[in-house]
């Protein structure tokens, strides 16, 4: 083979690779989008803005701290698996944290936040909500008054699949929150 023919395959396959990486990323979170079981989530509210990925709104999650039963150690921005589980009224709750790759789903892929001697907080892949930019303000502001202590109307659809999460929708008084926005003005 000539050396311009090395040089123009190893291109091609540079730029397959560079192509592939992407496609994988977007292929997973499509599949676990159409096949994922969904989990809902309580939220409350935090603040949103990301110059680079423009507006979204902020999301933090009720549950994100487990008591520790038995003394793990772990360590900062740690990769952990979080088994989750389903209370009375089909809200997701976190069942059990591991460092290690549970055998049964349903789990979830998150981080450490820390540990203090007792508990474990966990950082959520899913802590924003991104939306159109002129619809953001208003609906941080809807999500604020909705997710206030004492009237808790927010929650969140999270699809997951093999540990992969992905956040499905935003739910106020569950309509979905651009819906409930429409219909805001008429009652």
């Amino acid at each position: 083979m000539k050396h311009q023919e090395i040089v123009i395959t190893a291109f091609v396959i540079l730029c397959l690779a560079q192509a592939a990486v992407p496609l994988s990323m977007i292929g997973r979170r499509e599949y676990t989008l159409r096949h994922g079981r969904v989990y809902r989530f309580r939220t409350a509210p935090v603040d949103p803005y990301d110059a680079f990925r423009g507006r979204y709104v902020a999301l933090r999650m009720q549950q994100r701290t487990l008591a520790l039963e038995r003394p793990e150690k772990f360590t900062r921005h740690q990769e952990v698996f979080v088994r989750l589980k389903e209370d009375e009224q089909g809200y997701a709750l976190i069942d059990s944290v591991s460092a290690d790759r549970p055998a049964e789903e349903p789990y979830i892929k998150a981080r450490v936040h820390y540990q203090s001697r007792t508990n474990l907080h966990i950082r959520w892949p899913f802590d924003r909500y991104y939306m159109n930019e002129a619809d953001a303000p208003e609906a941080e502001r809807v999500y604020r008054e909705h997710s206030r202590r004492g009237k808790q109307e927010a929650h969140i659809n999270v699809r997951v699949s093999s540990g992969f999460a992905v956040l499905e929708e935003l739910y106020i008084a569950d309509k979905p929150i651009l819906e409930f926005m429409a219909g805001a003005g008429q009652e």
